[in-house]
């Protein structure tokens, strides 16, 4: 799903080149901004090198900064100095957007915007010391800007992150504050009217409109000393998802609000009133800049990878068109990170599931609940491979939470699930992590034709819980319940299961 189209060798960051900048040293780049130029190309602020690269694809190219000697742990040690772009330098440049004919450019370290073109860097304004006042030009000053956005109607807005405020920039160079309160704001991005920004340091996700402010999503709780808060990794109903400091956001056309969630290594969309996961890094990863362009995002990382690209065109399965009663529920249940398609444009959706892939699937539930969560355990059944396969963690963390019992003592990982162990599993899930199960005992399931053929001790207060709960509909008053669950009906359960829970 990501293809990196320059990686970063990693030891490289370790040691400056003692020579001259050449497209070489941008494999040990620390990418933090990116922009996009008229001609096709992007622009990459590096704090590192403290250079502006120009990428074109795999051809790179030394735009802005010259090269400074290192300092005692080997990173070049920047500057404050306009001039050419060849002889210029940046302490830290962090984001860059394009602004009037040129770019917009914080230079946090420095205090200070700057303003780049072909033929010169110059200072937009901020005195080169940490402040706070409102006047224009070189008068004003910033403490540590980071993220800049710039607004339909005209202003460039800085994060002023060490002053805990936005603030905005005139196309005459005259700067204002904007909002005042906030908690180490970074990221910052414009979408239809509203400036939404990354607060860092609470970890949530602000919408700001006519200098009122409002949550779209992120919760944060309070840590132990006055004034700082934990982050988290939750998926869910956006207001009570979590992310981890986030840094980055950007928009696409369609009003989905991309996030690099930063310290979880991860890249994160709002939709609506609703955060998933779009990807995350194994390896370490510190995403930052965004952009979308073209239905594809860009994420620059300031650890692990240079640019990286991720289509975002819509879901599209020709055996699940818009009119299949379980598009949506597939739809979601793919945003959601639950499943995949079985094949390129395909889903399958009356192909039989087998116990392996729900518990799978169960697994990736989990995951939405608590990115952090881990999927393994002690227990075990006898007929599970001795060599890990692709099921093996998901089952011994079934058994661990005591999701799955197993079929005389067996996991029968290839056998077909039918639809009241589905039932049960989700009760168990239910009963393991304290939600409501009082259906279980009030659910009334004799509507149904076939409820006599519930008469297993441990599916009769499953079935009537998912039932009870709005887990379970049955079809034409029949339940099925020894009915082997298709993928399409499975993914419907459980995403009937998430909404009912609120995951």
């Amino acid at each position: 799903m990501k293809r990196l189209i320059l990686a970063l060798a990693l030891c490289a960051v370790l040691c400056a080149s003692a020579s001259a900048l050449s497209p070489a040293d941008y494999s040990s780049a620390n990418a933090s901004g990116l922009a996009p130029m008229p001609d096709g190309a992007l622009l990459v602020s590096d704090t590192f090198h403290k250079v502006l690269w120009r990428v074109d694809g795999d051809t790179v190219s030394l735009y802005a900064g010259a090269e400074t000697p290192p300092g005692l742990s080997g990173e070049p040690l920047g500057g404050y100095r306009d001039g050419s772009p060849q002889t210029a330098l940046f302490a830290e440049p962090w984001a860059v957007v394009p602004w009037r004919d040129g770019f917009a450019v914080s230079d946090t370290a420095s205090h200070v915007l700057r303003y780049v073109t072909a033929d010169a860097v110059s200072t937009l304004c901020g005195s080169g010391k940490p402040g706070m006042s409102d006047k224009t030009g070189t008068a004003a000053a910033f403490r540590n800007p980071t993220g800049l956005a710039v607004g339909s109607d005209g202003y460039l807005y800085v994060a002023d992150t060490g002053n805990n405020a936005i603030r905005r920039v005139s196309e005459s160079g005259k700067v204002s504050t904007w909002i005042r309160g906030l908690d180490a704001p970074t990221g910052l991005c414009w979408h239809d009217g509203a400036l939404y920004v990354a607060e860092t340091g609470r970890s949530r996700i602000l919408r700001v409109t006519d200098a009122q402010t409002e949550v779209v999503a992120g919760t944060s709780e309070s840590a132990e000393d006055p004034g700082e808060y934990y982050g988290g990794f939750v998926d869910g109903p956006a207001l009570s998802a979590k992310f981890d400091h986030p840094q980055g956001l950007a928009a696409a056309p369609d009003g989905a609000l991309y996030v690099a969630d930063t310290v979880n290594s991860a890249l994160r969309v709002v939709r609506g009133a609703r955060v998933d996961t779009l990807s995350r890094d194994d390896s370490p990863a510190m995403p930052r800049g965004l952009l979308v362009r073209d239905s594809t995002l860009y994420a620059a990382d300031l650890f692990a990878g240079g640019l990286s690209e991720i289509p975002l065109a819509p879901l599209a399965f020709s055996d699940v068109p818009d009119t299949m009663w379980c598009h949506d529920a597939v739809q979601q249940a793919v945003l959601r990170g639950l499943t995949d398609g079985t094949a390129p444009g395909t889903f399958s959706p009356n192909r039989p599931l087998t116990r392996a892939m729900f518990v799978v699937m169960l697994s990736r539930l989990r995951l939405c609940a608590d990115g952090n969560a881990v999927i393994d355990g002690d227990a075990s059944f006898p007929d599970l491979p001795a060599h890990d396969v692709w099921y093996s963690p998901a089952a011994r963390w079934a058994a661990d939470s005591r999701i799955v019992n197993g079929v005389a003592g067996e996991f029968c990982a290839d056998v077909p699930i039918t639809r009241k162990q589905i039932a049960a599993m989700l009760y168990r899930y239910a009963l393991w992590q304290g939600f409501d199960t009082s259906a279980a005992q009030t659910a009334d399931i004799s509507g149904f034709q076939d409820a006599d053929m519930v008469v297993n001790a441990w599916a009769v207060p499953a079935v009537k819980w998912a039932v009870g709960s709005g887990i379970l509909h049955g079809k034409d008053s029949f339940l099925m319940p020894d009915a082997y669950a298709t993928r399409a009906q499975s993914v419907q359960l459980l995403v009937n299961f998430m909404d009912a829970f609120g995951l």
